[in-house]
């Protein structure tokens, strides 16, 4: 089942990257609940952020230009402000008027010092300009942080509170009521999927139903993050939804009470022989369900199941512990990636001990594209190095890397690079992607498919699994061989099958991926 990308999911996650959760949480108010967002001053966000920079970032960080670019995206709003920045000092000015000055600390790695450098001229301008006095504190905050991530690397970057709850949602789960939900060109807010043994689902709730109102607040022309938002709450919490039903062409009002959800990520489906599993995304659940997933195909297909295909396609990641537990359910001993970065703790190497893999010994199919990253890539990488599985589709995203998530005082959240990723061989895919085995932009037709398309891959595999610091010429021309593609077409699905059906193929798929492995340096 293949969900619309306008889609917005109270069940199926789609993480672009959390590893680990920081403990630089705010405390708790007297009743309990954690300060709210517009209670937290931008001081306080912009110190711990630059803490963490400081002591997390893969790279060591300049804070000198952070803070210059952090204060010029702050002030952004009022072109009447400048800052004037030298070796000795930092000057702001509001229409060539000078309204505060601060010495540079000699320090440039000295995160604590620049914090507080840069909050004092923040501070300072926020006295001396009317424009940003009018201005929401949250709004300033989002400038700071985005101006500042934009310095440190791709893949870091500053989510701001609604966004951060949303993370928090797709990643571990919280009250809801297990449906997805797509706003259609026409404005209709449709549901699009229901969760197995959701309260939706136990209210008959139904695909295709048009949600109207939850609890008697129109939704009409509203905002899909409206509708998002009504919907979630409390665990136990009652709500209602009235929809239309096309079908009956009645309006219905539902009630239910929301239960802890948790985003379906994985969803099993046959295909005669084989089982075709859609992996979505990387949560705190999605394992288990993988696990549940397998043996329900098991236990439906018998004992003639041909083999298993992963459809990864547009899996932009999640949790880190997610990728290895995933990756474990078909690799029964030894390594399955590894890390490596400037902090001691990011330095480790992560092996499988399960001896007894629910994958067992069965061929295994993998797809991917140009949407698939971060933790779809480790477990793609961890199968195709340790010759458990087959890849077909084009070269991936090409995130390398491990991202802390820093939970900050005002709720928001900063998604902080700072380890990169290795496969089994040793080769890191950041830039780089993973390269299939079988490229279905150079074979559309399954029937084409023989020994000499496998081949035809392998000296390619050989230089891209020897590459250890590639220079961006050489991500660029080996990202040419096999173009990275958004698409999810059927044609790679059979592709897959044809594979499995053919195990001599396949045996010398997996053989050649393995030989370039062992062939590194």
């Amino acid at each position: 089942m293949t969900l619309p990308r306008a889609a917005v999911s109270l069940m199926a996650a789609c993480l672009v990257v959390s590893c680990a959760t920081s403990p630089d949480t705010p405390s708790p108010q007297a009743d309990g609940r954690a300060p709210a967002a517009a209670d937290v001053g931008i001081e306080r966000v912009v110190l711990q952020a630059y803490r963490a920079i400081g002591d997390r970032h893969l790279y060591e960080p300049n804070f000198r230009n952070l803070s210059v670019e952090a204060y010029r995206g702050f002030a952004s709003s009022d072109a009447a402000l400048a800052l004037e920045a030298n070796d000795s000092s930092l000057t702001v000015k509001r229409d060539g008027k000078e309204i505060v000055s601060r010495p540079a600390p000699p320090d440039t790695s000295d995160g604590r010092a620049w914090g507080s450098t840069l909050t004092e001229l923040m501070a300072g301008s926020i006295v001396a300009s009317p424009t940003l006095q009018q201005i929401d504190r949250q709004v300033l905050i989002r400038q700071a942080m985005t101006a500042t991530t934009k310095q440190l690397d791709r893949n870091s970057r500053y989510a701001d509170p609604d966004e951060a709850k949303d993370n928090r949602f797709q990643r571990d789960g919280g009250g809801g009521i297990g449906i997805t939900v797509e706003r259609t060109e026409e404005k209709k807010i449709l549901i699009r999927a229901v969760q197995d043994g959701s309260p939706a689902a136990k209210a008959g709730v139904q695909i295709g139903d048009q949600i109207l109102a939850i609890d008697s607040d129109s939704m009409i022309n509203r905002p899909l993050s409206d509708v998002v938002s009504k919907l979630r709450g409390a665990v136990g919490a009652p709500v209602s939804i009235t929809v239309l039903r096309p079908s009956q062409g009645a309006e219905l009002t539902l009630p239910m009470k929301r239960s802890r959800i948790v985003p379906t990520t994985v969803v099993y489906e046959r295909r005669g022989d084989v089982a075709l599993i859609h992996l979505t995304g990387f949560n705190t659940a999605t394992t288990d369900n993988l696990r549940a997933a397998l043996d329900k195909a098991k236990a439906d297909i018998g004992k003639d199941i041909a083999g298993i295909i992963i459809d990864m396609r547009s899996n932009r990641g999640g949790l880190l512990d997610q990728a290895q537990t995933v990756s474990e359910v078909f690799i029964a001993e030894g390594t399955i990636f590894s890390t490596n970065g400037r902090h001691p703790d990011s330095k480790r190497t992560y092996r499988s001990s399960n001896s007894r893999a629910n994958g067992g010994q069965l061929p295994i199919v993998v797809l991917m594209n140009g949407g698939s990253a971060s933790a779809a890539e480790i477990v793609a990488a961890a199968l195709q190095d340790r010759g458990r599985a087959v890849v077909i589709g084009t070269t991936s995203y090409g995130k390398g890397t491990v991202q802390t998530v820093v939970r900050l005082a005002n709720e928001g959240e900063l998604i902080l690079t700072w380890s990169r990723l290795q496969a089994p061989s040793g080769y890191t895919w950041n830039e780089l992607g993973v390269l299939p085995n079988i490229c279905t932009s150079k074979i559309g037709d399954s029937s084409k498919l023989g020994t000499a398309s496998v081949d035809s891959n392998q000296g390619s595999l050989m230089r891209w699994h020897a590459l250890r610091n590639p220079t961006q010429q050489e991500v660029a021309d080996l990202r040419k061989i096999c173009p990275p593609g958004d698409a999810a077409p059927e044609a790679d699905v059979d592709l897959a099958l044809r594979l499995l059906h053919d195990r001599a193929l396949y045996a010398h798929a997996v053989q050649s991926a393995t030989n370039q492995s062992a062939a590194r340096p």
